[in-house]
């Protein structure tokens, strides 16, 4: 066998490798979002992970919920993530709390600060390969 036939199989045997696991993420993590009982209803919740790796993110919907996908792909590497969350209210809660909502529609933060940092947000999950729900409950004090 020549060393270009050989370099050939290689090639060929990575790249199956590597087109059977793109697009596969052994874990699917779904959850609820609280602050201090109560559901928060528009919002981004972000796994970064610990190690070197992908992150992934979920947007928190009307029923509270979030699902987490990496990039376009649904779901999650397993491993030890931070977990920040930033929620905003609905243009119907900022005008409950006096917030004129102008054209930007930019709306009033709703969760702690600390949350929306990874240096700062006490969340922390560990995430293991199957399905999974983490619901995340957040406090105004800490």
């Amino acid at each position: 066998m020549t060393k270009a036939s050989i370099s050939g199989r290689v090639i060929v045997a990575a790249a199956a490798l590597l087109a059977a696991g793109c697009g596969r993420h052994a874990a699917k993590v779904s959850g609820r979002v609280t602050l201090e009982g109560r559901p928060l209803t528009n919002g981004v919740v972000s796994f970064t992970p610990v190690k070197p790796g992908s992150s992934a993110y979920g947007t928190i919907d009307a029923e509270s919920r979030y699902a987490l996908q990496t990039g376009a792909e649904k779901g999650i590497d397993p491993g030890d993530y931070k977990v920040t969350v930033a929620a905003n209210a609905t243009p119907e809660e900022a005008a409950q709390m006096g917030f004129k909502v102008g054209r930007e529609g930019i709306m009033p933060l709703l969760t702690p600060l600390r949350y929306a940092d990874v240096a700062t947000t006490p969340l922390t999950a560990t995430v293991k390969p199957g399905s999974q729900v983490i619901d995340l409950v957040l406090e105004t004090e800490q």
